[in-house]
């Protein structure tokens, strides 16, 4: 069984697959100051809390945006699988030419993501990424790894009005019943949601006007807002929460591991 790992700056997905066979899958908080033995015992207690064993998992690979994290995650793979983790950058995907600049600063997530949506939906396509930062990666029909966009995540953006607006309470990030609110509360979740929406669907317009792509390319949204914003958004056409997971998987296989 392979454990694909991706680690978030907030979240870290969790999953164990068998063959292509997604069995499980976790949301974890995100700590960039956990330690290799913090996650040996906490991975132990997920895995067990399925009845999976800890032998039955043959590959470890992670994707992390979290520099100080991949080194611990290392350690994990050592110890609770006497394995070595396969850690994916722009090293590990071959077979996906990059035109960034550099191609070492694309994070794994982002590669893993470009690798799964051509998989699964085909080229060329548009992944947005719904986490601390909304991202939106475009692959070309040439199967290329074209670029993309970082924008300020949701909750990031509704964290920073929370904290600087001193009479905006917090509130959940949910579709309110109507753009304009009567309260305070309805006001803030309008403004947050449709805002976010708005934002997603002109970024992903600019993007196919500029590319020159067909308007009805697929535009896979992943991440844990995605089903919320694709229910409102005029230019998403499919929500993969897998998405990344299956990409982490993808390179993993493709790497001739056993």
């Amino acid at each position: 069984m392979l454990l694909a790992v991706d680690v978030g700056n907030s979240e870290t997905l969790v999953a164990l697959f068998e063959g292509e066979t997604l069995k499980h899958h976790w949301r974890l908080t995100s700590s960039p100051r956990q330690t290799g033995d913090e996650l040996t015992v906490l991975f132990h207690y997920v895995l067990s809390s399925v009845g999976a064993s800890e032998r039955a998992v043959t590959g470890v690979a992670v994707s992390s945006v979290v520099p100080g994290l991949t080194p611990e995650y290392r350690t994990l793979a050592r110890r609770l699988f006497d394995r070595d983790a396969l850690v994916i950058d722009h090293r590990t995907v071959p077979d996906l030419p990059i035109l960034y600049h550099d191609p070492a600063s694309v994070g794994g997530d982002r590669l893993v993501n470009a690798v799964a949506v051509m998989a699964a939906y085909g080229a060329p396509a548009i992944v947005v990424d719904l986490g601390t930062a909304t991202t939106l990666d475009v692959v070309t029909a040439a199967r290329e790894y074209a670029g993309g966009v970082i924008a300020p995540g949701i909750a990031t953006s509704a964290n920073a009005l929370f904290t600087h607006g001193a009479r905006l309470a917090r509130v959940e990030i949910r579709r309110p019943a109507h753009v304009v609110g009567r309260t305070t509360e309805e006001s803030m979740q309008a403004g947050i949601f449709y805002g976010a929406v708005g934002g997603v669907d002109a970024l992903v317009r600019a993007v196919v006007r500029e590319m020159n792509l067909d308007p009805g390319l697929p535009v896979v949204a992943t991440g844990g807002l995605a089903s919320a914003i694709a229910e409102a958004s005029e230019t998403i056409t499919a929500v993969d929460e897998a998405l990344t997971v299956n990409g982490i998987r993808l390179v993993w296989e493709r790497a001739g591991r056993p």
